[in-house]
């Protein structure tokens, strides 16, 4: 039914000569075009009728404060059901095609055009390790701190390369509570990070079938975690492992998801770039917050050998989450870490010099 409402959206607005249109809106948003001919608010049903072949409108679902639009709805006789951005319906080239030209004629027929508006919140599940759940952890802080209501959270937690999603797969205690959570249904996203040692999709495959029999809207986010043993590295070469990888590796492990699950959204969270952008300040002299590098006494970028946040390295990935996950304005973004360093900074240049390919597509 999605793809034959997709077809709709694109074919049969040529049918539209006579046809009914209503524009039914849920609480949440409205309704309105480019042109500004049609608008309908919320909780309004509006209806419109096409009365010849030069019908061209552009239709946009514009969320009110506290709510995002999540797509069109793929009810039957419904356009552009599945689609994710603006409506186009047009009857251009009507013309000449006998089985749409039957619809003329035919006033009774009726069709719609319905957003999906949701509360701004997802219910989240995170999955994985101690440079990953920590950072969920700050989520109710900052969703809340940001205006952003009704997000709720679980978070799953086992270190190292346990917390890779193919670990946790074949941990029958973890598994079992993972499980509990999507067995619930009504997971919004659903979240997991990386280790090297479980490179394959085994682990990401076994846990999207899971999340999507159970939450078939579920969006999937793959965290990307920053680059281990800092010290093993210059700023230069820290640099360029972490991009190589990012852009050789893991971004083609979504390309491998996205192509086995067409239909479902699923995005990088790419917060290793705060540690890459955190280690180039300091080794510029020019992060007067720290006094090391690596150090478990004194303020550092991370704690231990092995990598380990410190505060200001959660600080920026905080921020990367924040808007990777729902779109914040960092730079409006009223939050104070108390850091000279503008991490909110760091974290909009990492958002932004990330490929948007592999962003969230509902922001």
């Amino acid at each position: 039914m999605r793809y034959t409402s997709v077809i709709l959206a694109t074919l049969l607005p040529l049918i539209l000569n006579a046809c009914k249109v209503e524009i039914e809106v849920p609480e949440g948003g409205s309704i309105t075009t480019e042109s500004g001919s049609i608008s309908c608010d919320s909780s309004q049903v509006c209806t419109f009728y096409v009365t010849d072949i030069n019908f061209d409108e552009t239709f946009i679902a514009v969320p009110k404060e506290g709510f995002v639009f999540s797509g069109w709805s793929t009810k039957n006789r419904s356009f552009c059901g599945g689609k994710l951005d603006v409506c186009h319906l047009f009857t251009s080239g009507f013309v000449g095609n006998q089985a749409l030209m039957a619809f003329l004629p035919a006033d009774d027929e009726v069709f719609y055009l319905e957003p999906i508006f949701r509360e701004a919140g997802f219910n989240s599940l995170f999955i994985g390790h101690s440079f990953f759940i920590p950072i969920a952890n700050t989520m109710p802080l900052h969703t809340e701190a940001a205006g952003i209501k009704y997000h709720t959270q679980t978070t799953v937690f086992s270190g190292g390369s346990k917390g890779a999603p193919e670990a946790l797969w074949n941990n029958t205690d973890k598994s079992e509570e993972i499980r509990a959570v999507l067995d619930a249904g009504g997971v919004d996203l659903f979240a997991m990070t990386y280790h090297g040692d479980y490179p394959e999709l085994t682990g990401y495959t076994n846990w999207v079938n899971y999340a999507l029999e159970k939450s078939p809207d579920a969006h999937i986010a793959i965290g990307l975690p920053w680059t281990p043993y800092p010290e093993s590295y210059d700023s230069v070469t820290y640099r360029s492992a972490s991009e190589e990888f990012h852009a050789a590796t893991f971004h083609p492990l979504i390309d491998e998801l996205r192509a086995l699950y067409p239909d479902t959204d699923i995005y990088c969270i790419p917060y290793s770039g705060g540690a890459v952008e955190l280690r180039d300040l300091y080794a510029a002299g020019a992060l007067d917050d720290v006094e090391a590098l690596v150090s478990d006494t004194v303020d550092a970028i991370h704690r231990d050998t092995l990598g380990h946040a410190d505060d200001i390295l959660y600080s920026v990935v905080e921020m990367v989450w924040l808007d990777a996950i729902y779109g914040v304005n960092l730079s409006a973004y009223s939050y104070d870490p108390g850091y000279n360093t503008d991490v909110k900074a760091l974290a909009q240049k990492v958002m932004d010099a990330h490929d948007p390919a592999y962003d969230a597509p509902y922001l």
